[in-house]
């Protein structure tokens, strides 16, 4: 199986370019890496370019006018243009150990009913072990996975029809939502662990007021999926590092 890492990204330049770099040390090499710059920091391309590729490296840049959190979008153009047959959503700083893959895939073929995994736990680094080899980041604190950071099967997100582009924009909203539809139609499974670089959340809200609430509730409620045409609702280029 094809495996396309897509690995979403909007600050923390520094950070995306070491989780490429681990990526690319993992012990099942993926046959391509997507960065999705979601009309963020434009050095992030910078950092990829000073990389030894291994893989195919691709970067997107959501251009402007910026939806603020707009990870539906940039999770639903890394798909659109990826290749795998399993897909790896990550968030920057988030990054994934160097055997998740190996197990993950495994998993999956193992248990041809599951259609998503997650890793099992993370363990949090500082920022400022990030320039050191792997090896010799310290584990500062332990914590459950994140539900935004995981392998899913290309059959099963088609199916879906990705992300649902009415909550871009509605960052929380998308864990929730997007749970709810998976669990309508696979099983999960948890294999392997990330890394999760404390210092790089960013500081964007996430805008969970009543009324963004109340969208999502009778979402749920009405069993309403997303549209099979037009999920990507701004303008993008893409090119190969």
């Amino acid at each position: 199986m094809k495996l396309s890492v897509i690995v979403t990204a909007f600050d923390k330049p520094f950070i995306t370019g070491i989780h490429v770099r681990e990526v690319m040390n993992s012990s099942v090499l993926p046959d391509e890496i997507i960065v999705i710059n979601d009309c963020g920091d434009p050095t992030v391309r910078d950092e990829l370019l000073k990389l030894e590729k291994k893989t195919r490296i691709v970067y997107a840049y959501i251009n402007p006018p910026k939806i603020d959190w707009n990870y539906n979008g940039a999770c639903n153009l890394g798909f659109f243009i990826s290749r795998g047959d399993v897909i790896a959503f990550e968030d920057n700083d988030n990054i994934p150990m160097k055997d998740f893959y190996e197990k993950g895939l495994k998993f999956m073929e193992d248990n041809q009913n599951i259609g998503v995994v997650f890793g099992k736990l993370r363990h949090d680094v500082s920022v400022e072990d990030l320039a050191k080899p792997v090896e010799e980041w310290k584990v500062i604190g332990n914590r459950g996975p994140n539900r935004g950071s995981y392998l899913i099967k290309r059959d099963l997100f088609s199916k879906l029809k990705g992300h649902d582009e009415r909550f871009c924009g509605r960052y929380g909203f998308m864990y929730y939502f997007w749970r709810w539809r998976l669990l309508q139609n696979t099983q999960f499974g948890e294999a392997g662990m990330f890394h999760y670089v404390v210092e790089g959340q960013s500081n964007l809200s996430h805008k969970n007021n009543a009324i963004n609430y109340h969208i999502y509730q009778k979402s749920v409620r009405e069993n309403m999926m997303q549209s099979p045409i037009g999920i990507l609702n701004f303008l993008y280029s893409v090119e190969i590092l």
